[in-house]
């Protein structure tokens, strides 16, 4: 039995090494790597070749990883439950920050607030879940349109902007501008902009295929948010990094 265990074990520290090295690797190399012999190595390429998970390049005999992985990584993406998936999440945030924590994702064209966890205080902000809200209205909203293409900005904001607040974007210059500002930054902090007396502070998501798939935003009254703003911020930024991390996505 512990042999067996040993041979998954090695088979599943052969296929890692992939995520890491170039597309194509020898039997030496894996070898070294590994720390195990070249005969060993081969039987577990041979093995894993059969089941698909690994394939020869014929013309130079080195090995990459197979069109089963990708198929495994497919469904992987498709049985994943990315609300369900961040319920711990946001009530974590919700118990460190005493503020509301939400989930906010792109359709289309608007952004939507698909998972919420109000805040521990008697006197709170609340958000209203699965409303539609132009993608550049929300401190959440601009995080997700930050990292879309310049293309697909121009033609966000090619609409008429609705204004919220004395305090909402009326130019399209100066979206842009906090665009730009975000996506360097990696975060997004705002108040008053959708509401009065509001500052929200968001970060994004990444997925295993280093794109964004959502934005995580603290959100409360702006006299209790920004004396806290570091330390919230801070949390919000771990949350996101952990969240993207179990999503696949690979720190660089």
């Amino acid at each position: 039995m512990d042999q067996v265990l040993s041979s998954v074990r090695n088979s599943c520290r052969l296929l890692k090494i992939f995520l890491d090295s170039p597309k194509e690797l020898g039997v030496t190399e894996l070898s070294k790597k590994l720390q195990l012999s070249k005969g060993a190595v081969h039987k577990l390429l041979s093995t894993l070749e059969s089941e698909g998970f690994i394939r020869q390049n014929e013309k130079n005999k080195q090995y990459t990883l197979g069109y089963t992985l990708l198929e495994l990584g497919t469904k992987v993406l498709t049985n994943h439950d990315i609300v369900d998936f961040s319920k711990p999440f946001l009530s974590r945030l919700v118990s460190r920050t005493n503020e509301l924590a939400v989930l906010c994702v792109q359709d289309s064209k608007d952004a939507i607030y698909v998972a919420k966890e109000d805040s521990l205080h008697p006197i709170r902000f609340t958000v209203e879940s699965f409303r539609r809200f132009p993608l550049y209205s929300t401190t959440a909203a601009r995080v997700l349109l930050a990292y879309q293409s310049e293309s697909f900005q121009d033609e966000i904001l090619a609409e008429p902007l609705k204004s919220y607040t004395p305090h909402s974007y009326n130019s399209v210059e100066d979206i842009k501008n906090d665009l730009v500002a975000i996506k360097e930054r990696g975060y997004e902090i705002s108040s008053n902009r959708r509401n009065n007396g509001v500052t929200g502070i968001a970060a994004p998501i990444f997925d295993s295929t280093g794109q964004v798939t959502a934005s995580v935003s603290v959100i409360g009254p702006t006299d209790r948010v920004l004396p806290k703003k570091e330390e919230i911020l801070q949390e919000t930024l771990d949350t996101v990094k952990e969240m993207s991390i179990q999503l696949g996505y690979r720190l660089s």
